[in-house]
């Protein structure tokens, strides 16, 4: 190489995708609506795995339930915290990872990303799975087996997803190296 050649690098262009994925307003678009995508495979899985408690018909038509069928009834509610814990975990491990150099995007995102993503999984696990008990119940003859639908019975177990998912932006807001030179980016523009 001599002194008189130049060196000549061509013009960064990234493509058309690239330009949007910059802005704010589309990652948060993308990010919501891949954790209410989660959220549905989430109640999938939900309504795969829980197991239900069933009354048993008997002669004279009257329906009992076992012993462990009674302790059966609360399964929906444990299965689903365990599921959600997960679920508001990786939806906070995404979210930083998409947003971190958003600056205080990062929280508000995650959160309303795990709470539709709670929700989600809530009612669509309920709604893939059967939900007429009383008529199947009364429809059932001695001997039969009817199992209770899927229910989440309480509500509050809704807020662990939200939970879980602000424990690893606060660890990774605390531990993350920021690289030199790296500037806030939190007040880009949304659009």
């Amino acid at each position: 190489m001599t002194g008189s050649e130049e060196i000549v690098t061509a013009p960064r262009n990234p493509g058309q995708l690239a330009l949007p994925w910059d802005r704010t307003l589309w990652r948060l678009i993308v990010y919501i609506a891949g954790s209410v995508v989660l959220g549905a495979a989430a109640g999938l899985l939900w309504s795969a795995v829980t197991p239900r408690a069933s009354y048993t018909v008997l002669e004279d038509l009257s329906a009992s339930i076992s012993e462990r069928g009674q302790a059966e009834i609360v399964a929906a509610d444990v299965t689903f915290t365990f599921i959600t814990a997960v679920l508001g975990l990786l939806v906070g491990v995404i979210g930083w990872l998409m947003l971190h150099r958003r600056g205080w995007w990062v929280i508000v995102a995650t959160l309303v990303a795990a709470i539709a993503s709670s929700v989600m999984a809530w009612r669509f696990g309920v709604s893939v799975g059967p939900h007429d008990f009383v008529e199947r119940l009364a429809s059932a003859g001695a001997g039969d087996v009817v199992e209770v639908d899927l229910t989440l019975r309480s509500m509050s177990a809704l807020l662990i997803a939200p939970f879980a998912a602000i424990i690893p932006i606060m660890l990774l807001s605390a531990f993350w190296p920021e690289a030199a030179g790296d500037q806030d980016e939190a007040t880009l523009p949304l659009d």
